[in-house]
């Protein structure tokens, strides 16, 4: 009876020892881990490109938000129209809630758009998505020194277009209107920035621009130039018409038959992401979560409003919930339409 009690008093006191021991190695509360912590946050774009500017300006702001108040250091990671930046945060940054990302939006549809070609290694539905502060549409426009005055000109006409990378939206996004159109775009590459491809059109290097996000620095010089009488905007392109441009035409008028008009819908789709911030799928529940509402309560600071009304950014954000079922619909499109998107989009890419 004595052995007994023993070796139950033993087991107690082993159980005991046990729960100390583990006990520093339970989970933190979001606020203790991030306390005297910083967020990196990769920005998959140039310096001073929209992508950079608005990704910044939300850096600037969000940490307040998050439990620990961690600071949040931008980083560019420019390449492969985003793809690098996201196969950074998927493969190779920290998956402990640290870093976040803010890419390209094709790079979210490029494994399914681009297939075996693709040199994405992620699968964009199992991201965590914290949201975007602005829904966008994409914008033909052209020098008037060239004589172009409509996007009917361009069908009838070559025009250099300035792009960054082969598969960036400058260079994606006229490829794809000279297939579902019959532009006569001709992309030359080589200008990482949107401020890179307008310096380009006013050096004569280039004619025209065809941009994915028609925000930022880009908008507000090119508008300056519109009001100058240097520019015309020649084509909205996304899935709905922008009322602030109610003279330019848009994309989806050109649609023809049902078939093409669910094509465009499925190519341009991404437009509704704007500038998509997310985080990789390891992170822990709870600091996915309070990215997510601290991404979401920082489009209602009012700083980061008054900054964006500085630079002219139309804020329409998006949640994060709301962004993944949009990627979840387009990943579900049917195959024979989407084998149609593929190929035209695939062709666009090269």
């Amino acid at each position: 009876m004595t052995f007994s009690i023993g070796v139950a008093v033993r087991t107690c006191a082993v159980t005991a020892l046990l729960a100390l021991a583990s006990a520093p190695t339970q989970a933190q509360t979001v606020e203790a881990f991030y306390t005297g912590k910083q967020i990196s946050l990769i920005i998959g774009n140039a310096a001073g490109s929209g992508y950079d500017v608005i990704g910044r300006m939300v850096g600037r702001h969000m940490g307040k938000y998050i439990p620990g108040n961690p600071k949040l250091v931008p980083q560019n990671m420019n390449g492969a129209g985003g793809i690098t930046a996201a196969n950074h945060v998927a493969s190779i940054a920290a998956k402990d809630g640290s870093v976040i990302g803010l890419v390209n939006r094709e790079a979210i549809f490029d494994p399914l758009f681009s297939g075996a070609e693709s040199k994405a290694s992620y699968d964009p539905r199992k991201f965590i998505w914290l949201g975007t502060p602005n829904q966008e549409i994409g914008m033909a426009y052209a020098m008037t020194a060239r004589g172009v005055k409509t996007i009917e000109d361009a069908m009838q006409r070559e025009l250099v277009v300035a792009a960054a990378g082969a598969t960036s939206g400058s260079a994606v996004f006229p490829r794809l209107l000279n297939a579902l159109i019959g532009t006569k775009f001709k992309i030359v590459t080589g200008y990482p920035g949107s401020m890179d491809g307008l310096l380009a059109m006013e050096r004569g290097e280039a004619d025209a621009r065809v941009t994915s996000g028609w925000a930022g620095p880009e908008t507000t010089a090119g508008m300056e130039l519109v009001k100058q009488g240097k520019v015309v905007l020649l084509l909205q392109i996304g899935i709905t018409k922008d009322p602030r441009y109610p003279d330019v035409r848009s994309i989806m008028e050109f649609a023809r038959t049902d078939d093409q008009r669910t094509l465009m819908e499925l190519l341009f789709a991404g437009q509704a992401l704007g500038r998509p911030f997310f985080a990789a799928t390891e992170v822990p529940a709870d600091r996915s979560a309070a990215l997510q509402a601290a991404f979401m309560r920082t489009m209602e600071d009012p700083e980061f409003k008054r900054e964006a009304e500085e630079q002219k950014i139309d804020l329409s954000p998006l949640d994060g919930a709301a962004m993944l079922k949009t990627i979840e619909r387009v990943y579900a499109t049917p195959k024979p339409l989407l084998e149609q998107a593929i190929k035209i989009s695939s062709a666009a890419q090269k």
